[in-house]
């Protein structure tokens, strides 16, 4: 037999030969390297079969006045009888009417195929490829430029037909040269890549339908995902560059680099991201992400996919392996994470001047966020970011509005300007809760408070900024309750602004009508014949406010306004209104505002077609975002009482009559907001809505006993009603403990020694400042500490972080984890007469985002701050004066929350045979 028999030893013919083994082996090395090359030119494969919201075709470009009047999903009109997506739209005689589904940039190889299936009454679709050129820009678009390279064509008309393109290197050859004939011969076309699928849908003048289906992209190679880029080709570009700086007196445009960090004509909206994904912020309405790293070939891709701009902290140097993903780069952010300070200015230079040097294709705008002495930054960059003060520092809108336009002053029309705007309740509140929520077992904070940062950012508008950037230290998308609300009033905010962006941007600020009745104030705004009134309520505390319900608004015109158009936007239509003459000119009267009112005054009939037209580009999203929003502040609203009232928590009666108005009015309202009718429907949700309000005003006085005195307490720092009900116990004073500061009733001399209470002065150029202890005119005992700041000039002091000169801690405590403590102090203060200064008191674990701002209290002011450690530290009660004034601070404590054990109550059984029976049983056993 020529099989061997037997199993111990092989057969000769099945040991392997040498030369059998090297044949094996180059069969493995081939495959192997084989594996390498097609993985690098082939890596993915993209398919969308069209059929779920939101559409993912739109129009780009037109020669044909092309204008689409409506797009949707047909449930069963698709290629397999599912759903597919449809667009109509009117043109007249042209010749290209461009559809575009963007993909991330990839690169422009033959194995890049795309296919997909369409259906008209009209043959003459065709499918391509829109080609970038990442280093040629636009002059008018500032986009690189692009050029389609197209496939085949639909020619059958009435039923589907797959139409597909592919193997593009050599037309992209042709298409380059012919590009560059046209542009000329400097213009610089290297590395072009592919960022979206197209249809050119012409197919003549009048009304064309065109239904899209199951779209495959195939031979995907992400542009920037090599991970090589040639040695030879970098270091050529580089040297090339190196030669190419932007020196003053040459034309930025001629290399493609945009001269202004914000584009112009435009109010744009920049959220701080936190891992998002971009698409959705931009369904949100933003325009830009300010990013926390230097960008990645990832995030470049999902910017350019998603037409989003970025600004982020530049690189230590130029990666080339991203170069051709800079697009959507708008700006480069320097001092990110940090606080720029005076102390921080050269560093600021040095950082400045290396971007300043980089090569072109990398050079972008500089923007900062300078806390203080914008006088000196403003020469190092090209934007500066204002960020306006936290809204639980109390202060008046006045104020508020005051300091911001004083900062903007100092450096006058130089730079383009933006505003921060914080998204979210301080960060140590929202952890602070979350730990109290945890030790007790309440649900986490679900409510935010939006109604006070919308009307930050109106207020915001009096500046005419070219950006807001909306701070956020949490990922909207993270799913928990609290960060789905602040999407949808993210998203309601945005689409007010960018209703009036129009007439906003490059307008100037004009003096505003006298305000009568309500408690509200204006902003004006002029651009041309037309002007832009902005009235904000007024009533608010804290992150708390409330709306005109019950009172009527009066703008008292002067006489040449009396004869202007005037329309109404509050609720997304152009509603128009008719002033009523006076003897001074004329007046507009707007019965039960909203939190902030939007009037345009005009001598121009036609601008309420345009406002109209605007107003209506964004209703239908913010009619959805203002109802839910409302409908989820009256649910929890109601819960909340009734949690308060039924725990004993609150004392007073429940509101019953305002929280059963507002639910009756949102379900007399539901048919109009499922019908679609958002004007009706944004009306009774107003009505609601300040109702809902009221009643949360008037639960957290209930549950807040130590107002009117300032008081800080992180649960309604956060609008966590549930966990401040739970809480509630703590808000009296049984169950605390004794004052662990030894020394806080600042009665011995030498308080301020070594080991004890200390104190700093900050080096300020136009104060003087004092710190003594005083036996006269103390609240208790035989002394007090006075801090006194006297300004060297006229000219006042700065507020906020700028004007600070005197910083005093307490001696520290250790504070177990977990446990509740309190703070009380009292306090006296005279002058501190300009906007955000007084007498800040916080405590070192909270910090200054959660003090409390005292001023205007010339008598001594109790002052209580409760919060909660998150872990085992050392706490200090802190005090910093800001701005010119005097400060009496006396009798400091800090308790901690140690209730006595409840004693055991007695208990005897109900039947004494109970007892007795359970007795024989156990001696039975």
């Amino acid at each position: 037999m020529s099989r061997c028999d037997s199993t111990d030893v092989k057969c000769k013919s099945d040991v392997p030969t040498r030369q059998t083994l090297r044949f094996v082996a180059r069969i493995l090395a081939c495959t192997l390297a084989g594996t390498i090359v097609f993985a690098e030119k082939v890596q993915g494969q993209l398919y969308d079969a069209l059929d779920a919201y939101p559409p993912r075709w739109s129009l780009d470009t037109s020669d044909c006045e092309a204008r689409v009047i409506e797009h949707k999903h047909l449930a069963d009109g698709g290629v397999d009888g599912r759903a597919c997506e449809s667009i109509t739209f009117v043109a007249t005689n042209g010749t290209k009417a461009i559809l575009v589904y963007p993909i991330e940039p990839v690169r422009a190889i033959d194995d890049l195929t795309a296919n997909v299936s369409v259906m008209g009454a009209r043959a003459g679709a065709r499918i391509g490829l829109r080609i970038r050129y990442p280093y040629a820009r636009d002059e008018e678009t500032r986009r690189p430029i692009s050029a389609v390279i197209y496939g085949a064509g639909y020619t059958l008309p009435g039923v589907f037909r797959t139409i597909g393109v592919g193997a593009i290197e050599k037309p992209l050859r042709l298409k380059t040269i012919a590009v560059r004939q046209e542009r000329g011969s400097r213009v610089d076309l290297s590395d072009p890549y592919v960022d979206a699928i197209v249809i050119n849908a012409y197919a003549g003048s009048g009304k064309t339908s065109l239904r899209i289906d199951e779209l495959h992209v195939d031979g995907i190679v992400s542009v920037g995902d090599s991970g090589h880029v040639p040695r030879s080709r970098a270091d050529a570009d580089f040297a090339k560059e190196r030669s190419n700086r932007i020196s003053p007196d040459r034309d930025e445009r001629g290399l493609g680099i945009s001269a202004t960090a914000f584009p112009p004509g435009k109010v744009t909206k920049i959220l701080q991201h936190n891992g998002e994904p971009l698409a959705w912020v931009r369904s949100l309405g933003f325009d830009a992400v300010l990013l926390a790293t230097t960008p990645d070939a990832k995030i470049l891709r999902e910017a350019i996919q998603s037409r989003m701009l970025i600004y982020a902290p530049p690189p230590t140097a130029p990666n080339p392996e991203i170069q051709s993903l800079l697009e959507p780069i708008a700006g480069w952010y320097i001092g990110s994470a940090v606080a720029l300070d005076r102390t921080r200015v050269d560093q600021t230079a040095i950082t400045s001047e290396r971007l300043r040097n980089f090569p072109v294709r990398w050079q972008r705008p500089i923007l900062a966020a300078p806390a203080e002495t914008w006088r000196r930054y403003s020469p190092l960059v090209d934007a500066l970011i204002d960020d306006l003060p936290l809204r639980n520092r109390d202060m008046t809108a006045g104020e508020e509005v005051t300091e911001m336009l004083t900062t903007h002053a100092i450096i006058g029309n130089q730079l383009q300007t933006a505003i921060g705007i914080a998204t979210l309740p301080p960060e140590p509140a929202l952890q602070q809760t979350e730990a109290i929520a945890n030790s007790i077992g309440a649900p986490p904070p679900g409510a935010f408070r939006w109604h006070a940062m919308w009307l930050q950012a109106m207020r915001g508008l009096e500046s005419t900024p070219s950006a807001i950037l909306f701070r956020s230290s949490r990922s909207l998308a993270s799913g928990r309750e609290l960060d789905s609300q602040r999407a949808m009033a993210l998203s309601y905010v945005n689409r007010t602004i960018a209703m009036i962006a129009p007439w906003i941007a490059g307008a100037s600020s004009a003096p505003p009508p006298i305000v009568v009745g309500a408690p509200y104030r204006c902003g004006r705004f002029q651009i041309g014949e037309t002007d832009v009134v902005i009235a904000t309520s007024i009533a608010k505390r804290g992150d708390e406010v409330l709306s005109g319900d019950g009172t009527t608004l009066d703008l008292l015109l002067s006489p040449e306004d009396a004869s202007k158009n005037a329309w109404r936007l509050t609720h997304f239509s152009a509603e128009r209104i008719a002033p009523e003459t006076t003897q001074t000119g004329a007046r507009i009267q707007i019965v039960s505002p909203d939190v902030a009112e939007i009037i345009v005054l005009s001598s121009d009939p036609s601008v309420g077609g345009k406002l109209g037209t605007s107003a209506a580009q964004f209703a239908q999203q913010a009619g959805m975002d203002r109802w839910q929003l409302t409908s989820d502040l009256v649910r929890r609203t109601r819960q909340d009482w009734n949690a308060a009232v039924s725990s004993g928590a609150a004392t007073v009666n429940m509101p019953t009559d305002l929280i059963s108005a507002a639910t009756r009015t949102l379900s007399d309202a539901e048919p109009l907001y499922r019908a679609g009718d958002i004007g009706a429907s944004l009306r009774m949700a107003r009505r609601a809505d300040a109702w809902a309000l009221r009643c949360q005003w008037l639960l957290a006085e209930a549950l807040m006993p130590d107002w009117p005195n300032p008081t800080s307490s992180p649960p309604l720092v956060c609008s966590a009603g549930p966990i401040q009900i739970a809480w509630q116990p703590l808000m009296h004073d049984q169950g605390w403990g004794r004052n662990r500061l030894t020394t806080g009733s600042l009665d011995d001399k030498d308080v301020l020694a070594e080991n004890r209470w200390t104190f700093g002065r900050r080096t300020h150029a136009s104060a003087e400042s004092e710190v003594a202890m005083v036996t006269r005119g103390v609240f208790s005992g035989t002394g007090a500490l006075r801090t006194t700041v006297t300004p060297r000039s006229d000219d006042p002091l700065p507020g906020g972080y700028e004007g600070t000169v005197i910083q005093i801690g307490s001696p520290s405590v250790l504070i177990p984890a977990g446990k509740a403590y309190r703070i009380d102090a009292m306090v006296q203060t005279l002058g501190f007469g300009d906007p955000h200064q007084g007498l800040l008191v916080y405590d070192s674990v909270g910090g200054q985002e959660l003090g409390v701002l005292i001023r205007g209290r010339s008598t001594w002011t109790p002052v209580r701050l409760y919060r909660q450690a998150t872990q085992e530290e050392e706490v200090k009660v802190m005090f910093e004066v800001i701005g010119a004034g005097e400060a009496t601070i006396d009798e400091v404590r800090l308790q901690v929350w140690e209730p006595k054990p409840q004693p055991m109550i007695p208990l005897r059984p109900i039947d004494e045979r109970l007892e007795f029976s359970a007795a024989g049983e156990s001696t039975q056993r």
